[in-house]
């Protein structure tokens, strides 16, 4: 079994080699949690493309791109099986972390499915069995609760410093605004 990872803001450098709709949700959630990615691969979706904080390089993947100590993390998202094993075999020999996005044996880590409002982060995993049903029960999970949380938990935040006798965080008073 890998270990599950849930990216925090500022986490480091990504690398996703491959550019259809599985590397786009991949860097949708890496730029959102504030990672720098380089996406690798030969075409590349315009949403990716678009993306914020993701340099483009548009051609096929070579073992040389894993330069030790340059990315934090690598997904493997070609649409091709060898590339992928490839790409895992590469990155797990120097000791990255690699999602390989149609092998779970072959990765070191997943992601599970993430529902973010403000603050409150809900993770949903299925350990790597099922990445869809993982996505379905966050939508549901999504749709049950509703959103506008950010406001709740910046007056719970309030709350909780002024029992511990603490100034409230100038990012709390701003929210509340």
């Amino acid at each position: 079994m890998g270990l599950m990872v849930v990216v925090q803001p500022g986490f480091g450098r990504a690398l996703v080699v491959g550019a259809g709709k599985v590397a786009a949700r991949k860097v949708k959630a890496l730029t959102d949690a504030e990672f720098v990615v380089t996406v690798i691969a030969p075409a590349v979706l315009d949403e990716i493309r678009v993306a914020p904080s993701v340099a483009l390089v548009e051609r096929t993947f070579q073992a040389a791109d894993l330069e030790p100590g340059h990315y934090s993390i690598v997904f493997a998202c070609t649409d091709d099986r060898e590339v992928n094993a490839a790409i895992g075999q590469a990155a797990r020999a120097k000791g990255i972390p690699v999602l390989v996005a149609d092998a779970q044996d072959e990765s070191t880590f997943f992601t599970p499915a993430v529902l973010r409002d403000g603050d409150l982060v809900v993770g949903v995993s299925t350990g790597g069995a099922s990445p869809a049903l993982a996505r379905k029960i966050r939508e549901e999970i999504a749709a049950a609760i509703g959103g506008g949380w950010q406001r709740a938990l910046g007056l719970a935040r309030q709350e909780r410093e002024a029992r511990l006798g603490r100034a409230p965080s100038s990012a709390i008073a701003e929210d509340d605004e």
